[in-house]
């Protein structure tokens, strides 16, 4: 669901969904995950060797295909191609490690049909590869997001290959070491694997407070890791900043929390169809319709994979259905509408790439924004597929809208 970071404005260029779920972020969402870190240059595939070690996680007789994809971070959509040039080289090798780890954390959260001890393992051997090359141990793991106290476990190879456990350690040791050469710890990728965990032993949220809580495990690391490569530094340890923050850097990092969570609250706009076919809800109980319920599975196997199911979907009235969608989108292009002056701060603020990543985020938002838009004129396209925005849209904003933004940043500051 991070994959909601995610947001999925993440599918810009996409040539379609992805096999039976929608991204974490916002993987940003996604579900966490951002569009800027499903960009650039993307790595190749793995191994032979490795690709026949993931075939072989029991019980299931072969893996589904978006699991397969995980170990083809890049293998889901096609590029967002603005990032492969407005980012700098210098910081693309760490861009795509680290959305390597996101995209194949996300889809063993919540692909195929994965137990959810086999998911959790999985998780486990990213996150002690993670560690190990920033020097930390997954004992130091930060755990902020809602119910996700009790969630680490010691992996084991009883439902892994030893071979595709290794793979894992491995992708988590590249996104480390691409964190270490930028002068970054481990801290925001834990928690990005935070929400990975949640989404592994997924139950509804209980209200909008913890949808936001849960947004800042999804996806705001995305934003805050970018941020990062960039020279701005910062920990989840951190207070979180707020709307009236006094120095830039508090600035740029309140406007980077709003876009994260609004791309994964529009990401769960857009994928209302799939997550509530996969039992996933993401409107908080609070404001369920009435006819609407979770129920426990108390199936031992049914319990092994899902923690439960959602009851009344087919009975919702149209009206309801609406509601449901402007109810989520309202709240994340707010929440979009608050960080709208981040391009203009990280023009004035950030140097010698300022402009470039000004650019970039500016065509991030406006993607999410148009997202978001086309859902509110029709809110029950999503009961019926995801929005996803065609090549021509990128290539018109390309032409049309940078050069808009290019003489915004240039014109509205003294610098």
């Amino acid at each position: 669901m991070v994959r909601r970071a995610g947001l999925e404005p993440a599918h810009l260029a996409a040539s379609g969904p992805k096999p039976g779920a929608s991204t974490n972020f916002a993987t940003f969402a996604l579900k966490t995950f951002l569009i800027v870190l499903k960009t650039g240059p993307q790595p190749g595939p793995l191994r032979p060797e490795c690709q026949r070690a993931a075939s072989t996680i029991r019980p299931m007789s072969q893996l589904d295909q978006g699991l397969v994809k995980a170990f083809h971070a890049g293998g889901h959509y096609e590029n967002f191609p603005v990032a492969s040039w407005l980012l700098p080289a210098a910081v693309r090798p760490a861009v795509v490690a680290i959305y390597r780890l996101a995209r194949t954390g996300d889809d063993i959260a919540d692909e195929g049909d994965l137990t959810i001890i086999q998911r959790l393992e999985g998780l486990a051997a990213l996150r002690r590869g993670l560690c190990q090359t920033a020097g930390q141990t997954p004992d130091q793991t930060l755990s902020t997001s809602p119910d996700q106290e009790g969630l680490k476990v010691k992996a084991s190879p009883s439902g892994w290959s030893a071979q595709a456990i290794a793979e894992l350690e491995a992708i988590g040791m590249q996104a480390g070491s691409q964190l270490s050469v930028h002068g970054l710890n481990a801290d925001w990728g834990l928690q990005l694997l935070n929400a990975f965990e949640y989404d592994a032993q997924f139950e509804p949220f209980e209200s909008w407070p913890d949808v936001i809580s849960y947004c800042q495990s999804s996806a705001v690391p995305v934003g805050r890791i970018l941020l990062g490569l960039f020279g701005l530094h910062s920990s989840p340890k951190d207070p979180s900043p707020k709307h009236a923050a006094s120095t830039i850097h508090e600035q740029i990092f309140f406007a980077s929390d709003s876009i994260c969570t609004g791309l994964q609250l529009v990401n769960f706009g857009q994928d209302l169809h799939q997550d509530l076919g996969r039992h996933r809800p993401t409107l908080p109980k609070s404001d369920w319709p009435e006819g609407l319920s979770w129920v426990v599975n108390n199936d031992a196997t049914q319990a092994k994979t899902r923690k439960g199911e959602l009851s009344g979907v087919e009975s919702l009235s149209a009206d309801d259905r609406l509601a449901i969608t402007r109810s989520i989108v309202i709240r994340g292009s707010n929440q979009l509408a608050r960080g709208e002056d981040l391009p203009k701060r990280l023009y004035e603020g950030v140097h010698p790439y300022g402009l470039r990543l000004a650019l970039e985020i500016a065509m991030i938002l406006e993607g999410g924004q148009t997202i978001a838009q086309r859902l509110l004129q029709d809110p029950g396209i999503a009961w019926r597929r995801s929005i996803r925005l065609s090549r021509a849209w990128l290539m018109l904003s390309l032409v049309n809208r940078l050069p808009v933004h290019v003489w915004r940043l240039t014109q509205s500051t003294d610098r």
